[in-house]
């Protein structure tokens, strides 16, 4: 299921024309009132200490990102690794040596020279798996890695024996790849490469370069996890809640900063199941879900003493773009 299409000044600035946005869904949202817990907490989640020059959440610590030609190496030692035309596509980009369609061209070369169909699908996994990889290392390289995949989407159809195998505007086996890689992965354990790979996925949906049904929906379910599965303001909070806080409300703030227009223009079940928690109303996205959604990070954001500061941190970004954007829906 696609979203409707509105106009507004927010679609006609940031090319966003076919996700809308509903103000009659009737459904309202949650207030909740910030009290701290009354009971001790047991903080049982690791601590990682992320550093203080953040820009929209993700760190580039050098613990987290190993040098490019230390990473490349890497790969290419690994038996089920990248091929060398791939993984040299990917160093030289980085490193600023070609450019994004020159880089679209190289990275996909091997896929390409495919001999028939069978094989050619089959190729199709290392150039995706190297972009995860990679956009799980390196953040601040991010723009580069989106502008790569909309060069390749742009790249002509290959044709095999008169057959046409791949339509790269399609982007074939990425969504199958993010769905078992992904998205599929643990929601108690924090991850600086899972915040990192959740950027790059929301950058991705805010650019339009991939289906929503198959990538913008995924974000519904780290919402839900963030902010309806724990307890309401004023209810004493467990050390499990904590962790989850901890872990995803990071990673929810990834998809407002990055594809919060797309979200807040967006009207769509994608055939979700209700879930259990605080929100009642239809599954999906919604204005009124998002309405929940805000006033959860704004209770998150005053929660000093009790979460980490890197949670309250990443929660006020998202309140501060999510008043952006509406300020901006005139």
């Amino acid at each position: 299921m696609s979203c409707r299409i509105r106009i507004s000044r927010i679609a006609q600035r940031h090319v966003i024309g076919r996700l809308s946005k509903g103000h009659s869904l009737g459904v309202e949202g949650f207030l909740f009132k910030i009290s701290r817990p009354t009971i001790p907490l047991i903080y049982i989640s690791k601590h990682y200490h992320l550093p203080s020059n953040t820009h929209h959440i993700l760190s580039t610590s050098s613990k987290m990102a190993p040098s490019i030609e230390s990473f490349i190496n890497k790969k290419l030692a690994d038996r089920w690794g990248p091929s060398r035309n791939e993984a040299s596509a990917i160093k030289e980009l980085l490193l600023g040596n070609i450019t994004p369609e020159d880089a679209a061209v190289k990275i996909t070369s091997d896929v390409g020279a495919s001999r028939n169909a069978d094989a050619a699908r089959g190729a199709l996994w290392g150039p995706w798996k190297l972009l995860e990889d990679t956009a799980r290392k390196f953040p601040e390289h991010h723009e580069k890695l989106v502008k790569l995949v909309d060069a390749i989407r742009q790249l002509p159809d290959l044709v095999v024996r008169g057959e046409t195998v791949v339509k790269w505007s399609e982007l074939p086996k990425l969504a199958e790849l993010w769905g078992e890689n992904v998205f599929d992965r643990d929601d108690t354990a924090y991850s600086e490469e899972v915040i990192s790979i959740i950027a790059f996925t929301a950058r991705l949906c805010g650019h339009q370069l991939v289906e929503a049904n198959d990538f913008l929906s995924a974000a519904e379910l780290d919402f839900y996890t963030a902010f309806e599965k724990t307890p309401v303001a004023g209810t004493p909070l467990k050390a499990h809640d904590v962790q989850l806080l901890n872990v995803n409300v990071p990673i929810a703030a990834q998809w407002i900063l990055y594809a919060g227009e797309v979200i807040y223009n967006c009207e769509a079940t994608f055939s979700l199941r209700d879930r259990d928690g605080l929100w009642s109303g239809q599954p999906g996205f919604s204005y009124g879900r998002w309405k929940l959604w805000k006033e959860r990070a704004e209770w998150v954001s005053g929660l000093n003493g009790v979460v980490r500061q890197e949670t309250i941190d990443a929660a006020k970004k998202m309140v501060e773009k999510m008043s952006e954007i509406e300020n901006n829906d005139v």
